[in-house]
């Protein structure tokens, strides 16, 4: 649909989410949240539910972008919703060497199903992205519903996840001996300080790490359920090293039983500071009696577990998705905000079909820094080492996926192979990369 076809039916409004006197949504936050659960297929929250996703999306500061049907049915919701809704705020990246770069986060992205196909989606992103360039931002994140939507927007898809399963009766003994002391405490207790604590040291050390939306802690916490209600059926345990009362890592679970089936325990969320807090806290999951699995749907793709079992064909996969998309607005701020494994020299072409990162850059390696100088406007192929996608460069920036595999894949294509093999070295993380994170 042309601009002047969209703007004579549809009207973008960009706004600040709010609240009345009450602490209740206002009106015009309260009829965009609706439309949000409608594309999310999620119950209208009760008054008190309501105005604590509106306390958060202030506490976040969001930005809420609306698109309104000007000549609306009578008697149609789009009298008073939005037919697209969107939104985006400021998220920091971890590098997990203790620098981080701050992202334009973006979620809540609906289209009305009678509106489909008419551009409202092209519209809100292209105008979000146009606001983060103006505001600074090297790039852009999400994490997605659907996995077809974003590349033709130049995200790339940086990280993916596994849903595993692990049965207990073949799991333990682990191979080698855990350390430290594994603790069950109230959920209460653990929101009070100790997590957060943990996630900023593991937000610290983890590449791919997300800052959490104010609204994830309550249900990571199993303070509260999806449905806003209080969960009554999450417990939590904490790890401690030898000889010490620091809190190293946490995890809630709760217990599904299926007289059906396997009765399994979920992980809610699991952070560890350091991996002997990972592995001690699995093996106390392990060790909880009357279920059968363990669960965990945001296990990293080297799952140091699998190693660690007794029998290793007691771990499944379930199932692989992508979790973290990276869209660069600026391809100098977001090489220069990274650390680098290894030294040297590479020259990019880089395309983008909406302009923001179009150009050929040489980036310049010494001692873990880069420096980028811009040497074209457009992508120079006869100048250049290496030629990709803005997506694809998105893909490869927190390290998690090997531009040796995206040439096999014909994605990222180079005269000299061993420019491919020296960039790949120098986008080797300090350890695996792990988004737990979803916004």
């Amino acid at each position: 649909m042309s601009n002047e076809a969209f703007d004579d039916r549809y009207e973008l409004r960009e706004f600040a989410p709010g609240t009345d006197e009450q602490g209740a949504p206002n009106a015009e936050t309260a009829l965009w949240m609706q439309a949000v659960g409608l594309g999310f297929h999620e119950a209208d929250p009760d008054a008190e539910g309501a105005a604590r996703m509106a306390s958060h999306f202030i506490a976040d500061q969001e930005t809420f972008l609306g698109v309104y049907v000007r000549k609306p049915f009578a008697g149609s919701v789009d009298e008073t919703w939005p037919a697209g809704t969107f939104t985006w705020f400021r998220k920091a990246l971890s590098w997990g060497d203790g620098s981080a770069v701050d992202t334009q986060a973006i979620s809540a992205v609906t289209v009305r199903p009678t509106e489909r196909r008419r551009g409202i989606l092209r519209r809100m992103m292209t105008h979000a992205l146009e606001q983060g360039v103006a505001e600074g931002y090297a790039m852009a994140s999400l994490t997605a519903s659907e996995g077809t939507i974003y590349r033709r927007f130049g995200f790339g898809s940086a990280i993916r996840e596994r849903a595993v399963r692990v049965r207990r009766a073949r799991a333990l003994p682990f191979l080698a001996p855990t350390a430290g002391t594994v603790s069950v405490v109230p959920n209460q207790w653990l929101a009070d300080g100790p997590a957060r604590e943990v996630f900023d040291r593991f937000h610290v050390r983890t590449p791919g790490s997300m800052v959490r939306n104010t609204g994830t802690w309550p249900v990571a916490l199993g303070l509260l359920g999806q449905d806003g209600k209080p969960a009554k059926d999450v417990r939590a345990a904490v790890h401690r090293p030898d000889d010490s009362d620091e809190i190293d890592g946490y995890v809630t679970w709760r217990v599904k039983e299926d007289r059906g089936s396997d009765t399994a325990l979920e992980i809610v969320d699991l952070v560890y500071a350091t991996d002997q807090a990972y592995t001690a806290l699995w093996e106390f999951l392990l060790s909880v009696d009357l279920n059968d699995v363990v669960k965990y749907s945001r296990s990293r793709l080297d799952d140091p577990i699998v190693a660690a079992l007794g029998d290793n064909r007691a771990y499944d996969v379930d199932h692989e998705e992508d979790h973290v998309w990276l869209r660069v607005l600026d391809v100098a701020a977001s090489l220069t905000s990274r650390p680098f494994a290894a030294d040297g020299s590479v020259t990019l072409a880089v395309t983008d079909a909406l302009g923001f990162a179009s150009g050929t850059y040489r980036l310049d390696v010494l001692e873990a820094r880069g420096t980028v100088t811009r040497l074209a406007d457009d992508a120079d192929v006869a100048g250049s080492d290496i030629q990709l996608d803005v997506a694809d460069l998105g893909a490869l920036l927190i390290g998690s996926v090997s531009p040796v595999t995206l040439a096999a894949a014909g994605l990222v294509r180079a005269t000299d192979p061993a420019k491919v093999e020296l960039l790949r070295a120098m986008l080797t993380p300090p350890r695996a990369p792990h988004g737990i994170t979803y916004f």
